[in-house]
């Protein structure tokens, strides 16, 4: 959840982006103007979104989560329409670096938020929310140890799963921590939902295909290449996989 959540980091690529404007044909100074005018408007975006978020992380509370849902918004809004501004600069003949940084422009977003403002204020609420959640969370054991808080946070529960190597008790801790997400099962599979619409108004399959365009070829063949690398380290981690489990039943049977 936590991985899932630092992706509303939207945009944290160095080469930032313009505001509106340029068209088919633009030349490369007017290209420059959008490029250069956008890393203002970015970088304040990205900086009140990113102090909001560490302000809603540290003091959880529904008034610092509707402030970080409504930076996040902001900054997720700027970056779509700055996507879509970008393609107005495909037919314009640019020097090399330009011509990347309008590309990144394009697949940089992490969470693209849809157009109708209701929606794009849902998923970017759920996403704060879901992160509140995360921080609050804790796995409750029916019974701790002596000198043990009854209910641990994921600090804690990281601790104990490192340290203990009590069967018993590291299945109920891992159990009883899982079981904590089941409150926004329904949350997550709106927010999965709203994501893949914005994904597709900029032209992808859903938010997988505009993750997987970022690496300089097609989605689809990016993930040929993963199943390739893939298939030549899958030997040595069937052989670790084996090890561990025979250690581990060696030690708890």
């Amino acid at each position: 959840m936590l991985v899932l959540m630092r992706t509303l980091t939207v945009l944290g690529f160095a080469l930032l982006i313009g505001c509106a404007g340029g068209g088919g044909g633009a030349s490369p100074e007017e290209a420059r103007k959008f490029l250069d005018n956008a890393e203002t408007r970015l970088l304040a975006a990205s900086t009140e979104a990113s102090r909001a978020q560490w302000v809603a992380s540290n003091f959880i509370t529904q008034d610092t989560e509707a402030l970080s849902a409504q930076a996040t918004e902001r900054l997720i809004n700027l970056g779509v329409q700055l996507a879509k501004d970008a393609v107005k600069f495909d037919k314009s003949d640019l020097p090399a670096d330009q011509r990347r940084k309008m590309n990144l422009l394009k697949v940089g977003l992490t969470l693209a938020a849809p157009a109708d403002p209701k929606e794009s204020q849902e998923v970017t609420r759920l996403a704060a929310a879901m992160e509140g959640h995360y921080g609050k969370a804790k796995a409750c054991r029916e019974k701790a140890p002596a000198g043990q808080e009854p209910c641990l946070d994921v600090v804690a529960v990281g601790r104990l799963m490192a340290q203990s190597r009590n069967e018993a008790e590291l299945r109920e801790v891992w159990t009883a921590w899982h079981n904590s997400s089941r409150p926004i099962k329904k949350d997550y599979a709106r927010f999965v939902e709203l994501a893949n619409k914005g994904a597709k108004e900029l032209g992808f399959a859903d938010s997988g295909a505009m993750w997987r365009s970022k690496y300089d070829m097609p989605p689809d063949a990016f993930a040929k290449e993963l199943d390739r690398l893939w298939e030549q380290v899958r030997p040595l981690y069937e052989s670790l996989h084996a090890y561990a489990r025979k250690k581990l039943r060696e030690k708890y049977g």
